[in-house]
């Protein structure tokens, strides 16, 4: 099998007003932490995701397995669109809320099966979303086995209506239906992102399928770091690296804004 390594972020293409961005938050925006409520963002991002959001006329969205609700508290920008929990949640360009119909009483039930495993588990951590749950062993890889075992059985109960979305050391239990790369078909259907040419950040498996749809529609898709295999067409190193290289973007972006 031929695993596609992408190339680094030198061989980026230069900036284009017409470009869409669409940026994962953890481990691209900022570094993955030990708890999902541990995270750092850095004073200046929430300036310069702005910047970029007038600079880009708005075709700039976050795509986030965190709710939305979430991702505004650390970042303080609901102008933003953006999509939380893979998509089920979504803020249109124009600010209005767009949320999907789950099963809830499915839901509860697997959140109600994993709470005993987690207080039997030391290190793990569970973490429910409002519309998903999700599974951290970060602190704890030895119960990688047991935590993807009882995540199976419960999938042979519910697996109609639910599927597991793996992530790094978490395993994310979700509605079927709904994924990065089907919300960022939704954004790409509105203005101002129509049209333009699409790019994605991401680092972790779940932005595989936002990679797949950027590829489709002929536009960048990016892998921070380097996990492989991978559908991404560039890679760049780091959080740090994704932040020197937006902010490279803003400025050279700033004098064509409106062009």
């Amino acid at each position: 099998m031929t695993i596609n390594v992408p190339p680094p972020a030198t061989d980026l293409p230069q900036p284009s007003p017409d470009w869409a961005l669409f940026l994962d938050f953890d481990g691209t925006l900022v570094e993955i932490a030990d708890q999902p409520d541990g995270v750092e963002v850095a004073p200046e991002l929430p300036g310069l995701l702005l910047r970029l959001h007038k600079a880009l006329g708005g075709a700039v969205a976050l795509v986030s397995g965190r709710g939305l609700e979430d991702i505004d508290s650390m970042l303080g920008t609901p102008k933003l669109a953006a999509a939380g929990q893979h998509g089920l949640e979504r803020r249109d360009p124009t600010g209005r809320r767009i949320t999907a119909t789950i099963d809830r009483g499915a839901l509860d039930e697997i959140v109600g099966s994993l709470r005993p495993f987690v207080a039997d588990h030391p290190g793990t951590r569970l973490e429910p979303k409002g519309m998903t749950v999700a599974l951290h062993y970060r602190n704890a890889p030895e119960a990688e086995g047991d935590a993807r075992a009882i995540v199976a059985r419960l999938m042979e109960r519910h697996g109609a209506g639910f599927h597991v979305q793996e992530g790094k050391m978490v395993l994310e239990v979700k509605p079927k239906g709904s994924t990065k790369g089907t919300v960022v078909e939704q954004f790409l259907t509105e203005p101002p992102f129509a049209g333009r040419t699409p790019v994605f950040i991401g680092d972790d498996v779940t932005d595989e399928d936002g990679f797949r749809v950027v590829n489709r529609h002929g536009g960048l898709s990016i892998q921070v770091g380097t996990r492989l295999p991978t559908d991404a067409t560039c890679r760049i190193a780091s959080v740090g690296d994704v932040h020197r290289w937006l902010s490279r973007m803003a400025d050279g972006l700033d004098g064509k804004a409106g062009a």
